[in-house]
């Protein structure tokens, strides 16, 4: 779907997100994108848990092993309370000496947040490829974010 607005893709997501539930919906966003992974992630103590993923090349597999947060670039998301966007680890000093920068070279992660604004997970995709980021397609992200706040379909 080629598009430079979320005009057609919001109602849509919401659809698929009521009906058929979270993992649909990360399905319908990664489609969206270049990325081969997509996920959706708690913060527990200093481990990051996987709560929902997609692997574009293997459908079939529901879930990531939990990792270190220091390990993620989530930790950029949890850190700042924003959006955190890079299409090249190898190129992006922001990311310099990260543990991830030399296999997870492309991502893009906006905050899950709680009743009360604490960030307490991500809503991420990620590619071992550089991969660009339409600005779009992070704010489906947000948006999902925000359905899911409101909703309180994840505690």
């Amino acid at each position: 779907m080629s598009r430079s607005s979320n005009k057609q893709a919001l109602p849509l997501l919401k659809n698929i997100l009521f009906g058929e539930g979270i993992r649909a919906a990360l399905i319908f966003l990664n489609g969206l994108t270049e990325h081969r992974f997509s996920g959706l992630y708690r913060f527990d103590d200093d481990a990051l848990k996987n709560l929902y993923f997609y692997d574009r090349e293997n459908p079939t597999v529901e879930s990531s092993p939990s990792v270190p947060a220091m390990a993620s670039y989530c930790v950029f998301v949890r850190n700042s309370g924003q959006r955190f966007i890079m299409e090249n680890s190898l190129s992006d000093e922001r990311v310099h000496d990260h543990p991830a920068q030399q296999e997870v070279q492309s991502y893009c992660g906006v905050p899950l947040v709680d009743r009360y604004g604490q960030v307490f997970g991500t809503i991420c995709h990620f590619d071992l490829q550089p991969r660009s980021i339409a600005l779009v397609d992070v704010e489906l992200m947000e948006e999902m974010s925000w359905l899911l706040k409101q909703k309180t379909l994840l505690s």
